[in-house]
């Protein structure tokens, strides 16, 4: 059993070494664009030991920062950068005749604080990030805003101004650019960088692995480094008939579980939702790679999925775009638990006004969906058993054209008119025990249930595949029923 080793991306930014003097013009002012006027540098050194404390809480006024991460801009930041030649420079504009100097900082060194994930000084500055064009919209304290970008503005054209002829201002930009982007009394700053709402809400989700025994989790950024991650087109059609398809990217079901464990045939792999829904896979569905890869898919079409359907589905991919049934394509995905030799396959035979047969996954849905828990007693002895209420089932028999899932949402599953004329319902086990009940009393009865597991596992193997129990304290349960296991059959006779 081999642990996956998680990879960790570098950040790489260029420091920067010396704040160019700066040739700038135009008012300040957030009026409409005027060619700029010409102004002078009066200072702009660089240390290269300067630190300061920009990542700490401070007082003061403050400008918020939104970029890869979050910060704030304190005044208190600015007692910091006048101690240091590049954290704090002067400049000089001649307006309309009219000199001005403004002290303060660079917008480079504000940037840096929010253009990668390094969140203490020293910020890492990234000059090639900022010359390959992302937008920064500058936002003042009543609402005016004015967005440039980057690829379109010298790096160091800007400063965060705090003082304005020697006597303190509230923060503004200025600098040798278009003078809209001169803002006054400015609130924040943000970047096209920010992560979308999606990428910001998967950021917090972990997938959880319980691989026979073998625990892990893992980021959805975890995932996208691994080796096994791809991007590909894959489809799911609903029930009801509906087909879904896209560009899935994520990661391979398979090579992430052989990570820590080979995959047996008759090994059951579960998949747990955040809404406690549940599906299994047996191993060797997991193993047949014939028309493509089963997919931990978390990006569709390059976003991230929202919370449903994502933020992980299982889904399948490959050249040939394979199709899955709705209810194999487990959304909402928040752990997987792997376990050797568990799996146990089945069909139940259900037959009325309509026939089928009913396979394990759509019998696990079923039970997900419609989940009834009882406290089964027989000859003293007491088990809770999980699964759903035998008059569900009904609903795939009880009409000669529509089933559950199977039909427009205005046409009703369940035929309550039906159930309460009264028909007649057999159920089978495999060595052909059989009962009767009548319709009237399964009729939304949730206390009559057909279960799959027992005390929160598989049913054993002389109740398996599924059982027919009741809760002891049920106040109504048809005439002569009796408990039925290894239930192979359902017949409804009108």
């Amino acid at each position: 059993m081999t642990k996956l080793k998680k990879g960790a991306r570098a950040l790489v930014a260029t420091a920067m070494a010396a704040f160019l003097a700066i040739a700038l013009a135009a008012c300040v002012s957030q009026a409409a664009p005027e060619e700029p006027e010409a102004v002078s540098a009066v200072s702009g050194a660089s240390a290269e030991g300067d630190e300061w404390d920009g990542s700490a809480a401070g007082s003061g006024w403050s400008v918020e920062l939104k970029g890869i991460r979050t910060d704030t801009l304190w005044q208190s930041h600015y007692d910091d950068a006048k101690k240091h030649a590049s954290h704090y420079v002067a400049l000089k504009a001649d307006r309309r005749g009219v000199v001005s100097e403004y002290k303060g900082m660079p917008l480079w060194l504000v940037i840096a604080m929010i253009d990668g994930k390094d969140a203490k000084h020293r910020y890492l500055f990234d000059r090639e990030l900022w010359e390959q064009g992302y937008d920064v919209t500058l936002v003042a304290k009543d609402g005016y805003s004015a967005t440039f970008n980057t690829k379109e503005l010298a790096w160091d054209a800007l400063i965060v101004a705090d003082e304005e002829d020697g006597k303190p201002i509230a923060p503004m930009t200025v600098g040798a650019s278009p003078r809209n982007l001169w803002v006054r009394d400015l609130a924040r700053v943000e970047t096209s960088l920010a992560p979308s709402a999606l990428a910001q809400a998967a950021a917090n989700f972990r997938l959880e692995l319980d691989i026979n025994g073998a625990e892990a989790s893992f980021s959805l950024a975890e995932l996208e480094k691994l080796p096994f991650y791809i991007e590909a087109r894959g489809a799911y059609t609903t029930s009801a008939g509906t087909r879904y398809e896209g560009v899935y990217g994520g990661v391979k079901l398979l090579d992430l579980l052989k990570s820590y464990a080979e995959l047996g045939p008759t090994d059951s792999v579960t998949f747990i939702a955040m809404d406690g829904y549940e599906m299994s896979y047996s191993g060797k569905t997991v193993l047949d790679k014939a028309d493509g890869d089963w997919l931990l898919g978390f990006k569709l079409d390059g976003e991230y999925m929202e919370k449903d359907p994502g933020y992980i589905r299982t889904i399948k991919v490959g050249k040939g775009v394979p199709n899955i049934e709705g209810h194999s394509s487990v959304r909402m995905v928040k752990k997987i638990r792997v376990k050797q030799k568990d799996y146990v396959d089945f069909n139940l035979k259900v037959t009325g006004k309509m026939n089928w047969d009913l396979d394990r996954s759509t019998i696990q849905s079923c039970v997900s969906c419609h989940t009834k828990t009882v406290t089964f007693e027989r000859k003293g002895v007491t088990a809770s058993y999980t699964g759903f209420p035998l008059w569900f089932l009904m609903g795939y028999v009880d009409d000669p054209q529509h089933a559950p899932h199977r039909q427009d949402k205005s046409i009703l599953p369940y035929d309550d008119k039906a159930a309460l004329s009264g028909y007649q319902i057999t159920l089978k086990a495999t060595d052909g025990f059989s009962v009767v009940a009548d319709s009237q009393s399964v009729h939304r009865n949730n206390d009559l249930i057909i279960a799959m597991y027992k005390d929160g596992e598989r049913l054993p193997d002389d109740e398996a595949p599924l059982i027919l129990v009741w809760d002891k304290d049920a106040k109504r349960l048809p005439e002569g029923i009796k408990n039925i296991k290894q239930l192979v059959s359902v017949e409804a006779k009108f």
